[in-house]
């Protein structure tokens, strides 16, 4: 069953646009009090001023969470005003198209700091609290990219894949304390986190009809928090894409060099 976000207290990260700031407004709009992080100010502002005509109590961070060291005043800061948080969704993210032969070392580091640590970092952060009561649920939003094929965006998979394992170990290790640690897998949606960006190579954008809406995704994930299972998916086309991967690996990958080679 899916949670009921009436009153709760919710933290949505990378809430400036795109999937994140669909799921702040869907919890808004079902009646929890929202809290938003990302970095930037004026599309931050944008998404508060929506979530504000449904839950006008919400409250938004700027803040640039690849900076690990910030975190714990963020963290006092949402709790110092917002209370133990009952939700915290870590979808704040950033993409990296570079071939694994030649992203740099810079690049490797930032990927992995905006993908992975800060996610579990907050999450070591605000667990505490949330055991301490005996409730609460964390969402940590992943990418198709750890279940399909890693062509041109090793890094970035590699760091969301890492994400998925440290999200697993949490979910086991809060066993039996009330909180739930969840793994949620979007694919393609349709946003600017799909589109070109100064630093990486060329985007492969794909039409709207073949990809996901940001407020679809945004209700898919909302429907699977707090259902008690440990991975959903945005779609069950997403879910068999990656069961067919983990059925055999082999032949997957083959049939995707078989892709590459032919153009």
């Amino acid at each position: 069953m899916a949670i009921d976000l009436t009153g709760k207290r919710v933290l949505v990260t990378g809430a400036s646009s795109g999937i994140g700031a669909r799921v702040a407004v869907h919890a808004a709009r079902a009646g929890a009090v929202v809290g938003l992080c990302a970095r930037r100010a004026d599309r931050l502002r944008e998404t508060l001023d929506e979530c504000r005509e449904h839950s006008p109590g919400s409250q938004m961070w700027v803040i640039d969470l690849g900076d690990i060291d910030l975190l714990p005043t963020l963290a006092k800061a949402v709790t110092d005003e917002m209370g133990v948080l009952d939700v915290l969704v870590n979808n704040a993210g950033a993409p990296r198209r570079k071939r694994m032969g030649v992203v740099g070392l810079d690049a490797i580091d930032e990927t992995l700091r905006v993908n992975f640590t800060q996610a579990v970092r907050l999450t070591q952060l605000f667990l505490p609290g949330m055991i301490e009561r005996g409730s609460g649920q964390v969402v940590n939003v992943s990418s198709m990219g750890t279940r399909t094929a890693a062509f041109g965006v090793g890094i970035y998979a590699a760091a969301k894949a890492a994400l998925n394992l440290a999200t697993e170990a949490f979910h086991l290790e809060t066993a039996g304390t009330g909180v739930s640690v969840q793994l949620f897998i979007p694919g393609t949606t349709h946003t600017e986190f799909s589109m070109p960006k100064e630093g990486n190579d060329p985007a492969m954008v794909l039409p709207p009809s073949q990809s996901m809406a940001a407020t679809d995704v945004a209700t898919a994930l909302w429907a699977f928090v707090g259902d008690g299972t440990f991975e959903g998916f945005a779609s069950e086309k997403l879910a068999r894409i990656s069961a067919a991967k983990l059925a055999d690996a082999n032949a997957f990958l083959a049939d995707t060099v078989r892709t590459i080679t032919a153009g």
